[in-house]
């Protein structure tokens, strides 16, 4: 062997090394530490910890923690056990190569590991009618942008591990939030503006939209105020126009909570004025606290700008009048002015549940959007089904390469037993680059994951067939292996070069499944062609070395 040949075997076996160790987050043996609740039972714990030991994954219990090692253990498996009952928190702990060498387990897709992907689009309706035009393209442009930088604030506020949020379009905003514990809060949190407005009431107006109302009950459904937006609008410029409303004053529902039901519903119509007194951008510091009777509110300070205007609106002029609280367009509380409040801090006082409060603040303290967001298309994977996905996936890979490998040796006999190999280290090579890289594993990504194994075998055939032509010709094995792969390596990196510009496209202009199809394709095709057209002829150079072979077996 010469020394370049020993060069060249250097490089390939620390290549493979390495890529091998970059593969451990994701196919080697990991550690799960699961936080149980403190009202945990019994039955809980001994459900949880019989479920990982049949599945022959190692459990030790140590107070209200529980470890899981074992292979196997990947994302889907974290999002499953977030949604068992007495579980408080979970989370796969760093391998040892992602501290040693930046090595990181593979990025899963919302299909194989669970979660949410929702489209949302601004409700620019609500504001078209409140400002009487219409918005411009540009105008929409401008409050989409505002609202998927606000909306990066609040989702980042849950801890979900590695969200998506991009826009799609002009107009719509897409968000990718994988292994969502619960959906129901997150759809709460980041579908409501989070708009806080102090107001007076004018109580002439709001006395008369009340009598319009009640001598108007038909226009209503059932005797209930409907719950639409649209529906209400239309109610509340009815009865505006009706009782003369001032141009500086407006009508909007109170809302109070069905005793039955628990929801809050729109009970009847007060007047507003129009100026707000004290704006969400007012308030520098939101908490969660109770208020004079024991009930949840938000306490807040204000800025100095918040302060004075607090103090102007609280101011002895206005004592005995009401101070409306409207949270996205909803009266929730209308407290009576008494005393001027001159600190800049005060609460936001209704009936008002722990979520409600605990979003309130949340949101008060991020800014709130622009707009209302209207879900446009909602979907939602399970964990378990992700984990089904996987496992499909894999056997589905092994079928492919046991039904590739049968067909290669049967055919090429030790030729294709070789390819079979480089089948191999192909698959050990994607799997290193799309760890390596941070691309995420889609299901569509699994189909173009295959999909290269059947591709990667071409480029080997390309090359037999020629050696095979060369070996009639009466060359000898070494000339053979050398003109084989000269000659057909134009036609392979050609082949293999459109196949990757039609990928990059769709990488592009694709979107969801199509890009992660794409990436596991333009992967799968560079790790094919190191592996055949350097890793695979330097085996054949070294067979070909020998000088007792007198004919290559293909």
């Amino acid at each position: 062997m010469t020394r370049g040949m020993i060069y060249k075997a250097m490089f390939i076996v620390a290549i493979l090394v390495f890529a091998v160790l970059l593969i451990l987050p994701t196919i080697g043996k990991r550690e799960m530490s699961i936080v149980l609740e403190k009202d945990a039972t019994a039955e809980q714990v001994a459900d949880l910890e019989k479920h990982f030991t049949e599945a022959g994954l190692l459990v030790v219990k140590t107070g209200e923690m529980i470890s899981i090692s074992g292979y196997g253990i990947n994302d889907a498996v974290m999002n499953e056990v977030k949604i068992i009952p007495g579980v408080k928190d979970v989370r796969i702990l760093p391998h040892w190569s992602e501290r040693a060498l930046l090595a990181k387990k593979m990025n899963l897709g919302l299909d194989l590991q669970g979660g949410m992907n929702l489209v949302m689009r601004a409700d620019f309706e609500s504001i078209e009618h409140k400002q009487e035009k219409k918005l411009t393209d540009s105008e929409k442009l401008d409050i989409t942008q505002q609202a998927l930088e606000l909306l990066r604030n609040r989702i980042d506020k849950f801890g979900v591990s590695e969200p998506s949020i991009r826009p799609r379009g002009a107009e719509a905003i897409e968000i990718q939030l994988p292994g969502v514990k619960d959906p129901m809060s997150v759809k709460k949190a980041i579908g409501t503006t989070g708009r806080v407005e102090y107001r007076l009431v004018d109580d002439e107006y709001t006395r008369l939209a009340g009598l319009w109302l009640k001598n108007n009950a038909h226009i209503l459904k059932e005797g209930k105020i409907p719950e639409e937006i649209e529906q209400q609008y239309t109610i509340l410029d009815e009865a505006a126009k009706a009782i003369g409303l001032s141009a500086k004053s407006e009508l909007l529902f109170f809302y109070e909570r069905d005793e039955n039901t628990k929801k809050i519903l729109p009970a009847y119509p007060i007047a507003l004025e129009k100026e707000v007194a004290l704006a969400g951008n007012d308030i520098s510091k939101a908490w969660v606290g109770h208020d004079e009777y024991g009930r949840l509110s938000v306490h807040f300070t204000t800025t100095p700008d918040g302060a004075s205007k607090f103090a102007t609106v609280t101011s002895a002029k206005n004592h005995g009048r009401k101070l409306a609280i409207i949270i996205d367009e909803k009266v929730r509380s209308a407290p009576q002015v008494n005393v001027q409040i001159t600190t800049g801090q005060a609460l936001i006082q209704g009936d008002f549940t722990l979520e409600e409060v605990n979003t309130l603040a949340r949101i008060i303290k991020e800014g709130a959007l622009p707009v209302n967001l209207v879900i446009i298309e909602e979907r939602t994977v399970g964990p378990s089904l992700g984990q089904d996905a996987i496992d499909a996936g894999i056997k589905a890979t092994i079928l492919a390469f046991s039904v590739v490998m049968i067909f290669m040796v049967a055919y090429y006999r030790l030729s294709g037993f070789i390819a079979s190999v480089g089948l191999i280290l192909n698959i050990v090579c994607q799997l290193a680059l799309l760890s390596w890289l941070g691309f995420t594993l889609t299901l569509p990504g699994i189909a173009g994951f295959i999909l290269t194994l059947g591709m990667a075998v071409d480029s080997n055939v390309l090359i037999y067939e020629r050696i095979r032509e060369e070996q009639r010709s009466g060359k000898s094995p070494r000339i053979a292996v050398v003109n084989g792969f000269d000659r057909a390596f134009w036609a392979i990196v050609d082949s293999n070069i459109t196949t990757l510009i039609a990928a990059f496209v769709l990488s592009q202009f694709g979107t969801g499944p199509i890009k992660g199809f794409a990436v596991t394709l333009s992967i799968g095709l560079i790790s094919s062609l190191f592996v055949v057209l350097y890793v695979t002829r330097f085996v054949f150079e070294l067979l070909s070395l020998s000088k007792n072979l007198k004919k290559l077996s293909v």
